[in-house]
Parts: C-alpha cells; sequence; structure tokens
C-alpha cells in the first residue's frame, strides 16, 4: 500500500512540472521584445576607475617627490653648513695671514671684516632656500588643486552613474526626461543624455523638441552613431522620407550593428511603404552591409 501512494505522489509530482515547463515555454514564445534595456554602466564604471586610479598614483607621486624634496633640502643643507664652516676657517687662516703679513693695526679689523664676510654668506644661503621652498610650496599648491578636481569629477561621475540607473529602471517616459534633466544640469555636453532624452520626448510625441536634441547631440559629437538612428527615427514620424534614410545610412556606417533593429523600429512604420525606403531596404543596405 505505501510503495502505491509513493508511485502516485511521483506521478503527480513529474505531471505537474513538465505543466511547469510547457507554461515557461509558451511564455517565452510570446515574447515580442528582449526583457533587458542596453545600459551604460560600464562607460562610467570604466571612468570611474579610470578616475581613482590616476587620483590614487597622482597621490604616491606627490608623497615622494615630497619625501625626495625633504631629503634633497636636508643634504644640501648639511653641505652648505660643512661648507660654510669651512669657508669660515679658511677666512680666519687667510685673515691671519694678511694680519701677520701687512701689519693690520688691530684684530678688531679683521673680525669685523670675518663678520661680514659670514653674515652675507648666510643671508645668500637664506634667500636660496626660500626661493626652492616658495617653489615646492607652489607645486604641493598645484597637485592639492589637481587632487580636488579629481574628487570633483569622480562625485559627478558617480551622480550620473546613479541617475542612469534609475533611468533604466524607469517605466514612465515624463520620469524618464526629467532623470536626463538631471544629467544635463551636471554636464550639459552629454551626447548620451541628449540622445535618450530626444528618444523620450519623441515618445512624448514632441517631434520638433526630439529633432533639435538630435541636432545638438551631433554638433557635440559627430561620430555618435545612436544620435544618427535617433534623428532618422524623429525624420520618419516626420515623414521625412530622405531625411531619414540619410540618417540610417550614418549611423550604420558608425555602428553596422544598429542594421538589425530596422524591422523592429516602430518609427519607421510610417514609411516602410514608401519607395523610397523600399530601395534603401533592398538595394543600398545590402550594399552597405557587404561593404562593412
Amino acid at each position: 500500500m505505501r510503495v502505491l501512494l509513493f508511485y502516485l505522489c511521483l506521478s503527480l509530482f513529474s505531471f505537474a512540472s513538465q505543466s511547469d515547463v510547457v507554461e515557461v515555454q509558451k511564455e517565452i514564445d510570446t515574447l515580442k521584445e528582449p526583457m533587458y534595456k542596453p545600459l551604460v554602466e560600464r562607460y562610467i564604471l570604466d571612468e570611474v576607475r579610470n578616475l581613482r586610479t590616476e587620483q590614487q598614483s597622482l597621490r604616491v607621486e606627490m608623497h615622494e617627490k615630497i619625501a625626495q624634496a625633504r631629503l634633497d633640502v636636508s643634504d644640501r643643507a648639511m653641505n652648505y653648513m660643512t661648507s660654510t664652516v669651512s669657508n669660515i676657517f679658511l677666512i680666519l687662516t687667510a685673515i691671519a695671514s694678511l694680519i701677520a703679513i701687512l701689519g693690520w693695526k688691530s684684530v678688531r679689523d679683521a673680525k669685523e671684516q670675518t663678520k661680514l664676510v659670514v653674515q652675507q654668506k648666510l643671508e645668500e644661503i637664506t634667500k636660496e632656500y626660500t626661493e626652492k621652498l616658495a617653489r615646492i610650496e607652489a607645486e604641493m599648491q598645484s597637485r592639492s588643486e589637481d587632487i580636488m578636481t579629481n574628487q570633483e569629477s569622480i562625485a559627478r561621475s558617480n551622480a550620473i552613474h546613479a541617475l542612469w540607473r534609475r533611468s533604466n529602471l524607469e517605466d514612465n517616459v515624463q520620469a524618464k526626461v526629467e532623470i536626463y534633466d538631471q544629467i544635463l544640469e551636471i554636464d550639459k555636453n552629454n551626447v548620451e543624455a541628449l540622445t535618450y532624452k530626444a528618444d523620450a520626448v519623441l515618445d512624448l510625441g514632441q517631434k520638433e523638441w526630439a529633432l533639435n536634441l538630435c541636432n545638438k547631440a551631433l554638433e557635440l559629437d559627430s561620430g555618435y552613431a545612436y544620435s544618427y538612428w535617433q534623428r532618422s527615427c524623429v525624420n520618419a514620424e516626420m515623414e521625412n522620407i530622405d531625411n531619414a534614410v540619410s540618417d540610417i545610412i550614418k549611423a550604420i556606417k558608425i555602428s553596422p550593428v544598429l542594421a538589425n533593429d530596422i524591422e523592429s523600429e516602430s518609427s519607421f512604420d510610417a514609411i516602410r511603404d514608401k519607395k523610397a525606403f523600399q530601395v534603401f531596404m533592398n538595394e543600398q543596405l545590402p550594399t552597405l552591409l557587404r561593404s562593412e
């Protein structure tokens, strides 16, 4: 009896597992779009890592130079002190010889002359060290300013990175536009933010605004393929067929992988039945891909 119940439970469990597998397969078959969105995190993370590495190298280099400068100052101070003492003894010897040879009137004159020479030498040494210390201080100040600049750059990069992550998690188009505006407040020349904002405002039906954003992005970076692609989408929805096809060609020349998205891009639905677009798809696109 127990064996019979065991086999019965095993059969029910196997049937339930097969049902779950069938349901999962159906969900996969019904998918029309990827379940992920492209991220730009890698670029930001690389920039942050490079900035941190440069800051660390700069800090190590600065400490090494300061330590070396201190050692050089100590060595030169000892050398100058030794030289000064030797010179003083030589001067005293010379003065004594002059007194003996020339018969100076008194030792007081020799003391005054010796004091004057020593004082002049010490003033020269003091002036030289003051100038060297001023140069070291100026260099340290410059290094400190570089470190502060790097720290500010890292803070901006971290803030932009966090905003990009928020935008990728946001489903509301208007909220995405606000996030892109925050990125542009930090970096007004961020080409990616301008392009993605153009995509968002196009979804809101603001075609002229989207076109202006694409033009501004391309003025800043004429080699960014996605800006051409996005401007092509805007021109397609505005039924500027020639401009749309021209921008598609420019985008694919820079990034051939974008050709895979032509069929799935809904913005091109407005011009798919147009002759110019069909000529592009049937004649120009194959030639373009072969050349690439």
